[in-house]
This record gives C-alpha cells, sequence and structure tokens, in this order.
C-alpha cells in the first residue's frame, strides 16, 4: 500500500537513514565507539524486540483521551443536538474497542512449534512463486506457507500481517479477527467522538451566550455579532484540554479510517500485508520478463507462475509462457471475498503453542 509513497520514505528515514546518520556524527564527534554501541542496544530493544513501551504508551493516551471526554464533553451530553439515549451507542463502542483490544494484545497470532507445525504445513500449499517448501533459518524448522519469522516475537507466525508495536504482539491467523474488530470499533470511537465533541462545542456557544452575541456596535449603532469561527476560538482558549481532544480525533479519525479500510481490502481480496509486499516484487519481476507461466511437463494443462532468471531460461526445459500483466497471476489463496473473510473471522483451531520470548 505504502511502497514508493511518502510513508515509505518517511519509514526508511526514520529507521535507517537517521540512525546512521547519527552514528556517524556521533563518531566524528569524538563521542567513541562505547556510546553508538549503546545508542544501537537501546533502539534494537526498542524496535527489535518485544517490549511493552508503546503498549503502556497507547494505554495511557487511550485512557487519557477518555478522561478528558468525560470530564470536558460528558457534562454536556444529552443537549440540544444529542438525545439520551446516545449513551448506549457511546458505552457499547467503548466495551467493544476495549475489548477487541485486550483480545488483539494477550490472542495467539497463530505460533508455528513444534507442537502444530505439521498442522500448518498442510492449512496451505506452496504456491512456488511467494512461498517455497523451506527452512526457517532461524528457528530450524519447516516454514509453513503464508508464515513468516518475526524477529521481535522469535518465532515464525501463520499468515502473518505484520508486528504491530501498540499491540506488542503480531497480527497473524488467529487474532486478526481481533484486529479487525479493534481497528474497527477505534475508527467508530473517533469519528463519534469527534461528532459528540462538535456537538458539545455547539451546545457551548447557546450556553455562554456567544449565538448571535454583539461585541461591538458601528458609528451607526448597530451592532457587530460575533462569528462562528471567533465564537469556537473563544472556547477553545477557555477549555483548552477539549481543543486539543478535538483537534487530535480531527487528525486521527481519517488515519485510522484510511488504515481500517486498507486491511479489510486486504482481507476480503485474501492476502496479507506482508503477501502485498511480496505481491509487488512479483510485479517487478514481471516487468524485468522473468516470470513465466510454466507447464510441468508437456502431457499437463496446469499452469503455475514461477520466477526463472534470465540465466537460467536457457537450461529449463519445461513449456512456458512469459507472463506481462500482473492481473494475469492467480492468488491461489483467494477464496473468494466473504469466504476470504468468513476465513479470518472464524480461522482453523491448531495446538496452543508456546509463548513468544519476552523481551
Amino acid at each position: 500500500m505504502f511502497r514508493d509513497t511518502v510513508v515509505e520514505q518517511a519509514y526508511v528515514v526514520l529507521t535507517d537513514t537517521l540512525p546512521h546518520y547519527l552514528e556517524s556524527r556521533l563518531r566524528r564527534c569524538g563521542i567513541g565507539e562505547a556510546f553508538t554501541g549503546r545508542a544501537e542496544r537501546v533502539w534494537g530493544a526498542l524496535f527489535g524486540r518485544r517490549n511493552p513501551l508503546f503498549q503502556i504508551t497507547a494505554v495511557v493516551l487511550y485512557w487519557a483521551g477518555l478522561a478528558a471526554f468525560f470530564v470536558q464533553a460528558a457534562p454536556f451530553i444529552p443537549n440540544r443536538y444529542v438525545a439520551a439515549w446516545q449513551w448506549i451507542p457511546i458505552c457499547a463502542t467503548l466495551v467493544a474497542n476495549i475489548s477487541f483490544y485486550t483480545a488483539a494484545c494477550v490472542a495467539d497470532p497463530g505460533i508455528v512449534d513444534a507442537a502444530n507445525i505439521e498442522a500448518a504445513c498442510r492449512l496451505f500449499e506452496y504456491d512456488r512463486l511467494l512461498f517455497f517448501d523451506s527452512r526457517c533459518r532461524t528457528c530450524l524448522q519447516r516454514k509453513p506457507a503464508r508464515s513468516k519469522h518475526c524477529s521481535a516475537c522469535q518465532c515464525c507466525v501463520q499468515m502473518m500481517d505484520h508486528h504491530c508495536i501498540w499491540l506488542n504482539n503480531c497480527v497473524g491467523l488467529h487474532n486478526t479477527r481481533w484486529f479487525l474488530g479493534f481497528l474497527t470499533a477505534f475508527c467508530v470511537v473517533c469519528f463519534y467522538g469527534l461528532y459528540l465533541i462538535g456537538t458539545v462545542i455547539l451546545e457551548l456557544r447557546h450556553v455562554r451566550g456567544l449565538v448571535d452575541a454583539p461585541v461591538m456596535w458601528n458609528e451607526m449603532g448597530e451592532p457587530i455579532i460575533l462569528s462562528f469561527k471567533s465564537s469556537v476560538l473563544y472556547l477553545f482558549d477557555d477549555r483548552p484540554l477539549l481543543a486539543v481532544l478535538f483537534v487530535l480525533l480531527l487528525v486521527l479519525a481519517p488515519a485510522i479510517g484510511i488504515f481500517t479500510a486498507y486491511q479489510l481490502r486486504i482481507t476480503m481480496l485474501g492476502y496479507t500485508s506482508n503477501e502485498e509486499s511480496k505481491w509487488l516484487n512479483v510485479a517487478d519481476a514481471i516487468a524485468d520478463g522473468v516470470v513465466f507461466a510454466v507447464r510441468e511437463s508437456d502431457h499437463s494443462t496446469h499452469e503455475i507462475a514461477q520466477v526463472i532468471e534470465k540465466e537460467d531460461q536457457p537450461a529449463d526445459p519445461r513449456p512456458r509462457r512469459r507472463i506481462t500483466h500482473l492481473c494475469d497471476v492467480q492468488n491461489m489463496y483467494n477464496r473468494g471475498l466473504w469466504s476470504n473473510f468468513k476465513f479470518v473471522l472464524f480461522p482453523p483451531l491448531s495446538p496452543s503453542p508456546r509463548k513468544p520470548h519476552a523481551a
């Protein structure tokens, strides 16, 4: 989704360019190997391994935002724009959001170990384009199709999407449903909260007598009415915490909405964000002219898409035709929109694995 975009460029700058630049500057200043070594260890502890720092930060900020809402906005609900029954969906949405978040944090994402590796390898076939029957170089065990090794959790995860620092957990086969539930509920919380605070601001204009309030008179003795913008800015100055919460939701709501829509989209289309990057690599390979629809023998009519490097093409005798567009490659893991979604909501059960290593 974010490949070749400003988001990817910002990620590269923050995780690669900036750390290397700071390291080179520190070395030039003569600070020495000891300090840069400690800085690298701190960076690795924050972003390279599981740790609860970002998870705790997310929880603290969430509850701080809720506290601000109940102190600054809740006393004015209901109002002339919002009825008292609105407290039912407010409470239901908050309970759902917190419950889904907790489940996504503590649920097994689909860790692969000796207890379930055979079942995990039978769950998906190897398409020999994105996934091959191989061994994980870190876990030293067979790697199931659609799995990925997480360096932070130090284990392979079935149908891994990504490692989420805000959950302090991977998002994979068995907790994607809780992650999607959390995102959807959080999206509703942000937009609903923005709407509710907007009604509170409008109500406060009436309570404080700022609607059509004269602020001065002109030379003709006619009143100059306080504008809507000025009245809102006055309220923000009077209630800065409410203003901060409103602006935060104004920024957060569309960002969470876009990310939620992206996650729902790839779920319905039958791939993960990890697999999306692999498909982009396939698209690059197609542009390089090294992706072919291959028949295993002259007598076979079944074709599979494979990458055959240019130096290997003369020695490969199999019948083949060159693939020129990504749409010509079938995703064997795509079961159809509803079936993909149902598979994520009700994933197959597997033996309970060990827990991932703590930091």
